[in-house]
């Protein structure tokens, strides 16, 4: 039987499943192609679209992510050790989601404006490392999520 509790737990995985996948489509398959096919400043207009893009994108699901997590904890009535630990790494994954999108994105938004340099391509590698950092903790969050379901 379908109960509200199934339902947010669903748009709760679904969240996740988006973020994580934009994330890590960005990081491992968009990235490099850009870098090994387009010439740097056909790279930097496209890069710029997918920022504005990617970025929209997973700061919704995040926002999902976090409406829908505080609904699973009211289903849940009752706050244990390891939902603890699971919301310490979710607000860890939250700031540096945040901190990728709306500081690095941006900056790199900025800087593209003008063409390639260093300085972007520093960004860059950096955007891609705290993408990696994200990606890494989310599937901590899974596999404490996983032994919520368990207990």
């Amino acid at each position: 039987m379908l109960s509200w509790r199934m339902v947010v737990l669903f748009i709760h995985v679904s969240a996740v499943i988006v973020a994580l996948g934009a994330s890590l489509f960005s990081t491992f398959a968009l990235a490099p192609i850009l870098a090994e096919e387009l010439e740097p400043s056909l790279r930097l207009r496209v890069g710029r679209r997918v920022i504005r893009r990617l970025g929209a994108i997973v700061l919704t699901a995040l926002g999902v992510l976090v409406f829908t997590g505080i609904l699973n904890v009211l289903f849940i009535g009752a706050f244990p050790a390891l939902l603890a630990a699971k919301l310490v790494v979710v607000v860890a994954v939250i700031a540096l989601a945040l901190y990728q999108h709306a500081n690095l994105g941006i900056r790199i938004w900025h800087l593209s404006a003008a063409g390639p340099g260093p300085a972007i391509a520093a960004l860059q590698q950096r955007y891609r490392r705290v993408g990696l950092s994200v990606g890494m903790l989310v599937l901590l969050i899974v596999y404490l999520s996983l032994g919520l379901t368990r207990a």
